[in-house]
């Protein structure tokens, strides 16, 4: 049996739920090369659903390769190890790290590649979990309420938390774009995993920083709210975040839960 069966409107059943699923990304109006990867693995037998966005960093093709690295070991070990979801995630994030970071150790051209990366792994049978390393994000749209539910691991996001600069200071401040971790850039990393609550009416948005850099969250609330299915939201967002600049690579994925019909 597949995790999800496809039906009419172009929601699926999933359990108690209906979901909605659409993911993409864009290399952005300046950029030459998307470092960026996304990509969704269902794994049947557990009735679980892998959503994954990483950004790459290290160069032309560094950033690229250990992007897709993340992206393709997570969907892979995530399926295949044993255990519970917090320690397959946990598991697969540090196989990817560890792979990423040989890589790099290796080839000098790669030197000093990494990527971010945040993973969302809908679990139909029991608690879901998100998973993160670096200033990808997972934001919820709830009643109403628009939140991250990740914490971006970079310089800009520690001074805002101990008050040195307000949020607003945080998007044009000088060190913006620097990373505190990564996948890959050292033989360990600190991973971030929490427990996720599903609700029927929840929207789920995974992106990279080149739409949130773009768009301030009361925006990203506002089209996520509007779009009458995940592939116009996401089409929406890139869109305006070219309109806006479109500085960086940009990604994201969308996926909304609905109260079962039949």
């Amino acid at each position: 049996m597949p995790v999800v069966q496809r039906i009419e409107d172009g929601r699926e059943r999933w359990g108690e739920f209906e979901l909605a699923i659409a993911g993409t990304t864009h290399v952005g109006r300046i950029r030459k090369v998307n470092q960026d990867a996304f990509d969704r693995f269902d794994d049947p037998e557990r009735g679980e659903i892998l959503l994954v966005v990483a950004d790459g960093m290290g160069g032309h093709q560094g950033g690229e390769i250990a992007s897709r690295m993340a992206v393709g070991t997570l969907g892979k070990l995530c399926r295949e190890a044993d255990g519970d979801p917090h320690s397959r995630l946990k598991y697969a994030l540090e196989r990817a790290n560890f792979e990423i970071h040989r890589l790099a150790g290796k080839d000098r051209t790669l030197k000093g590649m990494g990527t971010t990366v945040v993973a969302l792994l809908l679990c139909r049978n029991g608690t879901s979990f998100v998973a993160h390393v670096g200033d990808s994000r997972l934001y919820r749209l709830r009643s109403g309420g628009f939140v991250s539910l990740t914490e971006d691991h970079s310089v800009v996001a520690l001074l805002v938390r101990n008050g040195s600069i307000t949020p607003e200071e945080a998007r044009d401040h000088p060190k913006r774009n620097q990373i505190m971790r990564a996948l890959g850039l050292r033989e360990e990393v600190e991973i971030d995993i929490a427990p996720v609550e599903i609700r029927s009416g929840d929207t789920f948005l995974l992106c990279s920083d080149g739409l949130y850099a773009m768009l301030a969250d009361q925006d990203l609330k506002r089209l996520a709210e509007r779009a009458p299915d995940p592939h116009a939201g996401v089409a929406w967002m890139i869109d305006v975040a070219n309109q806006a600049g479109g500085l960086d690579n940009v990604t994201a994925m969308i996926a909304q839960i609905h109260e079962r019909t039949s």
